[in-house]
């Protein structure tokens, strides 16, 4: 039996999620380093509680905003980072002037925001507060082959969020086909592509993707 889905992005769960869960995706520091200059002004998206803003200050980055929609994940974010800015946002309308940050990171982003026209209209926002050549690095889930992840695929098939959609402890979640983030990232130059072993937040194993999208944006296309 198929199941209807329920309305997705339940604010609570993400709000427990603040004391409760763990975020491990690997920010690969030779590869950022090299492709991201320390002086750059960096925003990272969906910052949780902070976890990559602090490794990006231990690289010696001084210029970091985090944003997250979850006002517990940010006085988290703020208690362990106490040196940059950090503010609540959901994505669809970011408080900055077009072409402001040299990198935005989305680290487990997409994976949160199952509504496909979600997903485009914030990936819009932040095409437009990426400077020209900018650097977008998303850390995200491909569509699964283990039997946990296909079985809670087929349970919430049809969803129209699309393929890939499911329900855990309270909220949806979605993982994606390959030809979904080509479409997301349409006008971007992808630099690199990476397929590795990570943990979900509640400590399973999972493939995850990483890519190194560049804005190909004029400054005159930002504004």
């Amino acid at each position: 039996m198929r199941l209807p889905m329920e309305a997705p992005n339940n604010p609570e769960f993400w709000n427990r999620a603040a004391g409760t869960k763990t975020f491990t995706h690997p920010l690969d520091h030779a590869r950022f380093t090299n492709a991201v200059s320390r002086d750059a002004h960096i925003l990272d998206f969906g910052c949780g509680q902070g976890r990559l803003s602090t490794e990006l200050a231990e690289l010696g980055y001084q210029s970091v905003v985090g944003v997250d929609s979850s006002a517990p994940m940010i006085q988290a974010a703020r208690a362990r980072c106490p040196d940059f800015e950090f503010l609540v946002n959901d994505g669809h309308a970011l408080p900055f002037a077009a072409a402001s940050f040299d990198a935005v990171l989305l680290f487990t982003v997409l994976t949160c925001v199952p509504d496909g026209a979600a997903q485009k209209n914030m990936l819009a926002e932040f095409k437009r507060v990426l400077r020209p050549g900018g650097l977008l690095p998303i850390s995200d889930y491909p569509l699964q082959t283990d039997a946990r992840n296909l079985a809670r695929y087929e349970k919430f098939a049809g969803d129209p969020s699309g393929d890939g959609t499911f329900r855990l402890d309270g909220t949806t979640l979605r993982h994606h086909r390959p030809e979904w983030f080509d479409e997301l990232l349409a006008g971007m130059n992808v630099e690199e592509k990476v397929e590795r072993d990570a943990m979900t937040m509640n400590g399973n194993p999972a493939r995850i993707v990483q890519l190194l999208p560049q804005s190909r944006l004029t400054a005159q296309e930002c504004r």
